[in-house]
């Protein structure tokens, strides 16, 4: 089973270095809002405010005990139970490894964390992060005309939701 070879865990320490090194390659920073290298001092001191805060969980996704992805929620509305999310995956990652990250990610935010939405968003021109989001189920709910600007240029970003709900009944849909 697919579950048993995959784990989703809290980063550590001793993991960020790895983790920095895919955010800093340039398939994966060209996404990202901040575009520059990322250095060892402002990576670690990242990490440790998240760690100070309840509401950051910052996770390891691995496969057969290998490291293939990163993924950050941030619940900004606990009273409301909605949080946003952000992730990537090693520039060498396994095909397939998007999917089980996303799933594994999906399966802790709504039922560990008990959360009733995840919002996420997308740079315009991420056309592979935007069918990434619509295959595990978000519905697009917004475009943000010139959203984010890179330094050079502005660009549109599209944000997603995925209610607890709409993922239940996805489920449910799947095993029937």
């Amino acid at each position: 089973m697919a579950e048993e070879r995959d784990q989703l865990r809290p980063l550590q320490e001793a993991e960020l270095g790895i983790v920095r090194e895919w955010r800093n390659h340039p398939d994966v920073r060209r996404f990202m809002y901040t575009q520059h290298e990322i250095g060892a001092e402002e990576h670690l001191a990242w990490f440790e405010r998240a760690q100070q805060d309840p509401n950051r969980h910052l996770l390891l996704y691995l496969h057969q005990g290998i490291p293939m992805g990163f993924a950050n929620i941030a619940i900004v509305n606990a009273t409301a139970r909605r949080a946003e999310w952000g992730f990537y995956l090693a520039p060498d990652a396994l095909r397939g490894s998007g999917h089980r990250l996303g799933r594994a990610v999906l399966a802790y935010a709504f039922e560990t964390l008990c959360l009733h939405k995840l919002c996420g968003e997308a740079l315009a021109f991420n056309t592979r992060s935007i069918r990434f989001h619509e295959r595990l189920g978000f519905t697009r709910e917004a475009t943000l005309r010139d959203h984010h600007f890179d330094g050079q240029s502005f660009h549109d970003v599209v944000g997603f939701g995925l209610l607890a709900s709409d993922r239940a009944a996805g489920e449910g849909a799947k095993v029937s």
